[in-house]
């Protein structure tokens, strides 16, 4: 195929990739639901596992006598295949020439588009695992519009009933539960709870205090929000709660044949920066390119407790 114009002007920007790469919002919880896994191909096969991943069997061996061995893991395979996603500014050379500093100019906008952009994944994401059509009728919990959790300990033993499902049915503690800013505004005005408090406002010791009564370290709050119209804001995370098993491997020792609830599949490399010229060279473009796939390997290593308000 003939390169376009375009195409031979196009410039990857190794510094600004490089931001790029290393680039992660710390206000953005979806990848710890979905971690990443870095893929080479566009288009691929990975397993979906089932209970056997995490059967417990017997290795004991008795001198002279055969191997323990064990029928191969019980998997299917799902295809991934990803979706590029990109967006790009323009910077007049008018504004170059009266910018101070050009490069952290550049790495500015650089870093309003990689905002964006992880944004739009937080979003799909958080829709997902908020969605009651995504889990099986025994990995499910959809609450009446009316409920209220400042009130009585009845939602804790909601979510303990959460996280023993998961157990069952993986054998498997899960390791992370997921709500927003208003599920946890409630817990912590819940009167169960703040009967067990010190008169404190501190929100850190409050939280560890709802962790030790779950008997659960890892609670990740989703604190984003978006806006379609930049008016008027609404949260990602809604009035819900996720309880999860997912891969916490380092991400140099992550597979997507580790046991966890999902991935997020990206292009090697991804994101990526380049730029081009427009307009005689007038007009510079910065544009930040993406290439990823949402995928579940494990629906039931995840339970969901739903409000009809979110």
């Amino acid at each position: 195929m003939v390169e376009s114009r375009l195409d031979t002007l196009r410039i990857v920007d190794p510094v600004l990739t490089n931001l790029a790469l290393g680039y992660s919002p710390n206000y953005m919880i979806g990848n710890q639901i979905f971690p990443t896994i870095k893929v080479k191909s566009q288009k691929g096969r990975i397993p979906i596992f089932g209970r056997d991943s995490f059967v417990l069997r017997n290795s004991q061996r008795a001198i002279r006598i055969t191997s323990n061995r064990i029928p191969t893991m019980d998997f299917e395979t799902i295809e991934f295949n990803l979706q590029e996603r990109d967006l790009e500014i323009a910077m007049d050379y008018l504004e170059e020439s009266e910018t101070y500093d050009l490069l952290k100019y550049e790495q500015k906008l650089t870093t309003d588009l990689l905002n964006l952009l992880a944004l739009e994944k937080e979003k799909a994401i958080a829709d997902y695992v908020q969605n009651p059509n995504n889990f099986t009728s025994d990995m499910k919990l959809e609450l009446p519009p009316d409920t209220d959790f400042t009130s009585s300990e009845e939602i804790i033993n909601i979510i303990k009933t959460g996280i023993s499902a998961v157990r069952k049915n993986i054998s498997q503690n899960p390791n992370l539960i997921v709500m927003g800013t208003e599920t946890l505004n409630q817990l912590l005005q819940n009167s169960f709870i703040l009967s067990k408090t010190p008169f404190t406002n501190n929100l850190g010791v409050t939280l560890n205090l709802l962790k030790g009564i779950l008997d659960f370290e890892n609670i990740v709050i989703g604190v984003s929000t978006y806006s379609e119209d930049s008016r008027i804001f609404n949260d990602i995370w809604g009035n819900n709660i996720i309880i999860a098993y997912v891969d916490k491997s380092d991400e140099t020792e992550r597979s997507q044949y580790n046991p966890s609830y999902g991935y997020i599949f990206e292009k090697d490399g991804m994101p990526e920066i380049d730029s081009y010229y427009e307009n005689g060279g007038k007009i510079k473009i910065i544009r930040a390119t993406d290439n990823w796939s949402m995928k579940v390997v494990c629906p039931e290593a995840a339970y969901l407790i739903k409000t009809s308000i979110s």
